[in-house]
């Protein structure tokens, strides 16, 4: 396996269209963290891993960015497998503690300039979790530490 590279990366979410549990319309879940992670080149791509806190403890994610899709890994507090490639659907569970939800990915777009400097990863999809449709921004900004 290659070198491991040290990065500092700032992940920006925002999550739409969650009137259905108690937010009003329009009033997105905004998620912002900065953190230390790694990047390995891998066959055709990057492997990025970091770790950030949850209600129920630590959850570790590994994104292998590939040229036009993305497979993002978590494990600890939440577990989840997803896949993204622009127009595609992904059907997968998403467990938190105990729980375990049917969840439905459908990729919008992606937008990759990752590279062993740093770069960005933007991802826009949709996912419906237990029934419940949201609209998801996600961005993740890499420099070498």
């Amino acid at each position: 396996m290659s070198e491991e590279i040290k990065l500092i990366l700032t992940v920006n979410s925002v999550i739409d269209n969650l009137s259905d549990v108690g937010l009003p319309e329009g009033d997105p879940e905004i998620n912002i963290f900065t953190t230390d992670g790694a990047l390995r080149v891998i066959e055709g791509g990057y492997l990025i891993t970091f770790s950030e806190e949850q209600d129920g403890g630590t959850a570790h994610t590994s994104l292998y960015v590939y040229e036009g899709a993305v497979r993002l890994i978590k494990s600890g507090a939440i577990t989840s497998e997803m896949h993204f490639a622009e127009g595609e659907v992904y059907n997968t569970l998403y467990c938190v503690g105990p729980y375990s939800f049917d969840m439905t990915v459908r990729t919008k777009r992606i937008r990759n300039t990752v590279s062993e400097d740093g770069g960005e990863l933007q991802l826009i999809y949709t996912m419906n979790v237990g029934g419940q449709e949201k609209n998801v921004r996600m961005k993740i900004s890499s420099k070498r530490k």
